[in-house]
């Protein structure tokens, strides 16, 4: 993961994740080396942060659909 390495050199580097099938399959790896290299990394969805990610930021989608089924 090059990328990973790119950010880990910059002094003040740190990771957003976005959603995309690469993000999903080395989701492992990222979270591994976000750690590793001390990085502070920021993921879309919270199974990220319960790998060992920093933090998660987005929509609770169980939430969401509490939400829609209560307001029918």
């Amino acid at each position: 993961m090059s990328a990973v390495a790119a950010f880990a050199r910059s002094p003040n580097g740190g990771l957003i994740m976005t959603l995309s099938a690469a993000a999903i399959r080395y989701s492992e790896l990222i979270i591994t080396l976000a750690a590793r290299h001390k990085r502070p990394a920021v993921y879309w969805e919270r199974f990220f942060v319960a790998s060992g990610g920093l933090v998660s930021y987005g929509a609770d989608i169980v939430d969401q659909y509490r939400v829609t089924r209560e307001r029918r």
